[in-house]
């Protein structure tokens, strides 16, 4: 986190992982009137998950570069660094959970669902399962027991959510786990290798073989995939850090600094430097 302080200046950081078993609850709108004007409502990361569930209440909720209205029923998964803001209002209510153990590859997936209304009350018996052993940090298994509290909670909005979606992805398929772990790959490795071919030989497959499980698990080639991650980087960097362009180039893996801006004009639209400047 000190190489992020460093090179994210523009913008708060919330370095502080949870504390104790690794798990922290929080009421709204409790939780957003101790942080009002401090954290919430300005740009920010932080290097634990959270999860954010609006009971009631209205508003805006920043993420990477997209907007997302709040309503009832919304939950946002917030993995560590990834930049967001809240348009906080005084009628929300809800919980926040901030976790610092690793959580299921679902997760990066679920940026913000709305639960179907008839599973409120089963994740609300949840929430408070895990408000009541928060209070029992000398118990036996207490930090096995949140944790799969947690775990059953984002499994149950999964459900929830591919309750909704009309083609539901078949997730005991071979192409879906190799596209789960396709996707951990890219994060882990974004910086240094760009092509479908490196990720493939990571699998132990084909190109074919890949471009065919992440057709059938999405609607991107892994191409885009690979490049989308890059891109969001890249504007994370030039537009909350002083990091000169080449310097950005460099970070990303690109070799030739003239190279990464051809690329990421052909993708944005702009070149990094007006892009910079748009803001």
């Amino acid at each position: 986190m000190d190489e992020l302080k460093r090179i994210y200046c523009r913008y708060d950081m919330v370095c502080d992982n949870p504390s104790g078993a690794g798990l922290e609850l929080y009421r709204m709108p409790e939780f957003f009137d101790q942080l009002r004007g401090m954290e919430t409502d300005r740009m920010h990361l932080h290097g634990f998950y959270e999860i954010i569930w609006f009971q009631k209440g209205s508003g805006t909720h920043y993420v990477d570069f997209n907007s997302y209205p709040i309503t009832p029923g919304s939950i946002f998964f917030i993995s560590p660094g990834q930049i967001h803001s809240f348009d906080t209002r005084h009628d929300q209510e809800g919980f926040v959970l901030k976790i610092c153990t690793e959580l299921s590859d679902d997760f990066v997936s679920l940026p913000c669902v709305t639960v179907q209304e008839k599973d409120s009350a089963a994740l609300e018996m949840l929430v408070r399962a895990m408000e009541e052993e928060l209070k029992n940090e000398d118990s036996i298994g207490h930090r096995e027991v949140l944790h799969s509290l947690v775990k059953l909670f984002v499994i149950m909005v999964r459900r929830s959510y591919d309750g909704m979606s009309p083609a539901a992805v078949n997730r005991h398929k071979a192409s879906y786990k190799a596209f789960q772990t396709f996707r951990k790959l890219i994060e882990e490795n974004y910086c240094r290798l760009h092509t479908v071919k490196d990720y493939a030989a990571l699998l132990n497959v084909s190109p074919k073989t890949l471009t065919l499980y992440v057709n059938e698990c999405s609607k991107y080639t892994p191409l885009e995939l690979i490049n989308d991650r890059i891109i969001l980087e890249a504007k994370r960097l030039l537009r909350y850090s002083v990091l000169s362009v080449k310097e950005i180039a460099f970070r990303l893996g690109f070799d030739d600094p003239s190279y990464f801006g051809k690329f990421f004009k052909r993708l944005v639209k702009q070149s990094p430097a007006d892009y910079r400047e748009s803001f």
